[in-house]
């Protein structure tokens, strides 16, 4: 008896769901998809969704589900993570999760159950459309950046209207393509334009416009300690070379559900591989 104890207790965390935690209620990328910049950028879109229309957007990448349930379905793993994590409003059910597995090629897109049925073939489009073309080919940062501001527009900005999902694709108006295309720039564009910027500047050692930085994260921050990193100048015209450290604020502390406003999903979305 005493042994079959000693089993029970050493075998049930085997059995017992584990769900990873979030670095922020917006964007935690666990699998290095984007950049430091692309995080920033993506935190303050989906910051500001939440500011102006209420609606949690959370976005969640992962390298494979594996390590937390590898015996459920993606859609059943989806669902218990939304509903651990509480994303949305208790009372609307309104909260939105892109999660995407990038080991093993799949994602979904998991509604709060506020959402109507309908809103699942809006959401299996904005995939198609907007998430795997860019995945198959293994840009991760543009497929990302370009199905969350899809997301937005065709999902989260009607749904906070009060408008219905739109009876077909056709229904996917000119305004919503250039919502999604101008946020996808901003997402991506902070560092390019950044480098533009620094070329414009003078070589203090030869005088010449050829200035060229580069940002490096050397220790991610997390919610009990800062990161650090590295910008680094150089000029193409000389040995110039100039390398600066910097340190990446501490990432606001937050219980397991303490962030998010205590929604749930029923189930209702849709899942995408490539």
């Amino acid at each position: 008896m005493r042994w079959f104890a000693v089993f029970l207790f050493l075998a049930t965390p085997l059995f017992a769901q584990v769900y990873p935690d979030y670095d922020r209620t917006t964007i935690t990328d666990h699998a290095d998809l984007l950049t430091d910049d692309q995080e920033n950028a993506m935190d303050a879109r989906l910051a500001g969704l939440r500011r102006d229309t209420g609606i949690e957007f959370a976005v969640l990448t992962l390298r494979s589900q594996a390590p937390y349930a590898a015996s459920q379905s993606l859609e059943d793993f989806a669902t218990g993570l939304f509903n651990h994590w509480g994303i949305g409003d208790a009372s609307r059910n309104d909260g939105i999760l892109v999660l995407i597995l990038s080991e093993d090629r799949a994602m979904r897109i998991e509604l709060g159950a506020g959402y109507a049925r309908d809103w699942d073939r809006v959401s299996q489009n904005v995939i198609n459309r907007s998430f795997l073309p860019a995945f198959e080919s293994g840009d991760y940062a543009t497929g990302i950046s370009d199905g969350v501001e899809d997301v937005i527009a065709s999902i989260a900005l009607p749904f906070s209207e009060g408008s219905d999902a739109p009876a077909s694709d056709g229904d996917y108006t000119p305004w919503m393509v250039f919502v999604a295309v101008m946020g996808a720039l901003l997402i991506s564009g902070r560092q390019f334009v950044g480098d533009i910027l620094t070329r414009f500047q003078r070589c203090p050692n030869c005088g010449s416009r050829s200035l060229s930085r580069v940002r490096k994260t050397l220790r991610k921050p997390t919610r009990t300690s800062e990161g650090s990193g590295e910008v680094t100048t150089r000029c193409s015209q000389c040995t110039y070379r100039d390398v600066r450290s910097f340190t990446v604020s501490r990432i606001s502390s937050s219980s397991s559900r303490g962030g998010f406003g205590g929604g749930r999903s029923g189930g209702g979305g849709a899942s995408g591989r490539w």
